[in-house]
């Protein structure tokens, strides 16, 4: 006769705890993530952009490169 031992720390979908929450997490960041495509890049027709640009410009040196300062 086989006897199996069950541990008190498996509860939700014989995981532990900690490992249910990031397993829930996790779709609803992907879930998240595929609203956002749908409503913005689809519906929306904003094209994805991944050549961002800086918005802020830095200055430039003017003297060649060289600090004297």
């Amino acid at each position: 006769m086989v006897s199996y031992v069950v541990e008190s720390n498996m509860t939700i979908y014989g995981m532990p705890t900690t490992m249910f929450l990031v397993f829930v997490a996790t779709i609803l960041a992907g879930s998240l993530g595929a609203i956002h495509y749908i409503v913005v890049h689809v519906l929306l027709g904003r094209p994805v952009n991944e050549n961002i640009q800086k918005t802020t410009r830095e200055p430039r040196a003017t003297d060649g490169g060289h600090n004297d300062g």
